[in-house]
């Protein structure tokens, strides 16, 4: 089946989104970054021309209880790779949800131009599109962080949230890691979940067989089918 284009998709915010086409025409652009946020072992074997490797795990600077890391951390790092406040951030991976952690990484730092590759890598490949084993590196560059709080619930905020009857939180994970049954990614964490929260696994906003966010009207129903409204604070984990 075909998927909708971005377009199409009566998306809020389309401009978060990039197509295949759209990137391959910038590849050259000075003012383009691009970062796989697969593991490096993925990344050098190969990757898309010009992309820098940045995974979630052990690549996004964390304080020692989890939070996000102090913004300067942030600033180093993202100028160590070339990106500064005014170039075009674009993300992608296989795909997955890796993506859209480093997206929202960049967006909460105050980066105002971050995209993610409509269907990842899959799109790419599938297209012949070029790929290439060869790392990239760019000049430094100076990132100024402007941390956006509105769009991050840390450790104290979620304590100070619990029992509040206008916060939700939401468990993204999978419905075993819900329930407890099973362990997810990352240090070994407690299993279960924060009492009374609610469970949409991630991977159901997506189209399964195509790996495309599914329509805006879609999702909304399927949001507020499990209450998450926006009348609610919403505060996903």
């Amino acid at each position: 089946m075909q998927p909708l284009h971005i377009r199409e998709r009566g998306c809020a915010h389309p401009e978060l989104l990039a197509d295949t086409d759209w990137l391959a025409d910038r590849l050259t652009d000075p003012k383009l970054r691009l970062i796989d946020a697969r593991q490096p072992e993925q990344y050098a074997a190969n990757h898309i021309p010009g992309a820098v490797n940045l995974s979630v795990f052990g690549g996004i600077p964390r304080a020692d209880n989890g939070d996000m890391a102090n913004p300067d951390e942030f600033a180093s790092l993202a100028g160590s790779l070339g990106i500064g406040n005014d170039v075009t951030v674009v993300v992608y991976d296989a795909p997955s949800q890796m993506m859209g952690m480093v997206a929202w990484a960049f967006l909460y730092y105050g980066h105002g131009d971050v995209r993610i590759l409509d269907r990842g890598l899959a799109k790419w490949t599938r297209e012949n599109r070029s790929l290439s084993p060869q790392a990239t590196q760019y000049p430094p560059a100076v990132f100024a962080p402007e941390p956006q709080e509105a769009i991050y619930c840390s450790l104290n905020r979620a304590q100070s949230n619990f029992g509040r009857s206008e916060t939700l939180f939401w468990d993204t994970r999978s419905l075993e890691e819900f329930e407890g049954t099973a362990a997810g990614f990352g240090p070994p964490v407690p299993l279960g979940r924060i009492p009374n929260a609610i469970h949409l696994d991630w991977r159901e906003l997506f189209d399964q067989d195509t790996n495309t966010l599914k329509p805006a009207s879609t999702l909304d129903a399927i949001l507020e089918s499990r209450g998450l409204t926006p009348e609610s604070e919403i505060d996903a984990y």
